[in-house]
């Protein structure tokens, strides 16, 4: 019987070790998650601009996962069937965000079933004018687009009114066919941004501002909460803007115009 209780004594340690650092890594994947992850993602709380992940790890073998993290455009390359019809739903791959792959294991191992959820910064007051997500699992309340704020959208989305941390105007990368509003070709038409994203999908975009380009212009001057209400009321109201019918009114003046030339040209038979 003393064999069995040494036989013990030695794997104790080991078991204990083990679950140290499988707490460890799940705790460096949580801090990972929440200043990663947690502005497209939920874990419970629904999908957002992303998937809500809640039992992902049992539903994606270990290596998927690590590959979606890491290299997304390496599975819709290779057109994994998950991964396609992920972009297919939410519009949009994933975007590299340069997530190495012993990181993208924390994040793996904090997603495991059993791992707390993001904690949030629990206490912190936010600072006046500051982005803050909405809650996870809370419908977020749709901003009321008035005339102040689409003022205030179109000029920061233009480049008219700079934003408070000198971040690049919109209109710099990407269009929006909305009156008195030209943009750029360099990245994506917003047009329909909030008819696919939603209130609360466009606010975790523009909070993070994660996706390759944007990174790297965006890093050090965030947008403050007043200016991505503004853009996400101007987006709300491009999105009405391109469900509404053709303006009549330019088929109204060409048509009144070819009246004209039509009397005119009656009026000079008459007179010959």
């Amino acid at each position: 019987m003393a064999y069995p209780c040494t036989m013990l004594r030695c794997c104790l340690p080991l078991m204990l070790l083990l679950a140290i650092a499988g707490n460890a890594q799940g705790d460096a994947g949580k801090e990972l998650f929440e200043a990663k992850c947690t502005s497209c993602h939920t874990i419970g709380g629904g999908d957002g601009v992303g998937p809500d992940l809640k039992s992902v790890a049992a539903r994606r073998s270990r290596d998927w996962l690590v590959q979606v993290i890491t290299e997304p455009d390496q599975l819709t390359a290779r057109k994994d069937p998950a991964q396609l019809e992920l972009t297919k739903k939410f519009g949009m791959e994933m975007p590299k965000l340069g997530i190495s792959r012993d990181e993208a294991l924390n994040i793996v191992a904090f997603l495991q079933p059993g791992a707390p959820p993001p904690s949030g910064k629990e206490g912190a007051t936010p600072e006046p004018g500051s982005a803050v997500a909405p809650s996870a699992g809370l419908k977020q309340e749709a901003t009321v687009p008035t005339r102040e704020l689409l003022s205030t959208g179109r000029a920061l989305f233009t480049g008219k009114v700079p934003f408070a941390k000198g971040g690049a105007p919109c209109v710099s990368c990407h269009s929006l066919r909305y009156p008195g509003i030209n943009g750029g070709t360099l990245a994506a038409d917003l047009t329909g941004l909030y008819t696919k994203m939603g209130e609360g999908g466009v606010r975790s975009v523009l909070k993070s501002l994660s996706f390759p380009v944007m990174k790297n212009i965006y890093a050090e001057r965030p947008l403050n909460g007043d200016e991505a209400t503004a853009l996400v009321a101007l987006f709300q109201d491009a999105a009405a803007w391109k469900e509404t019918p053709c303006d009549p009114y330019p088929w109204t003046g060409i048509g009144f115009f070819g009246l004209c030339i039509a009397l005119t040209i009656l009026y000079k038979r008459r007179i010959k």
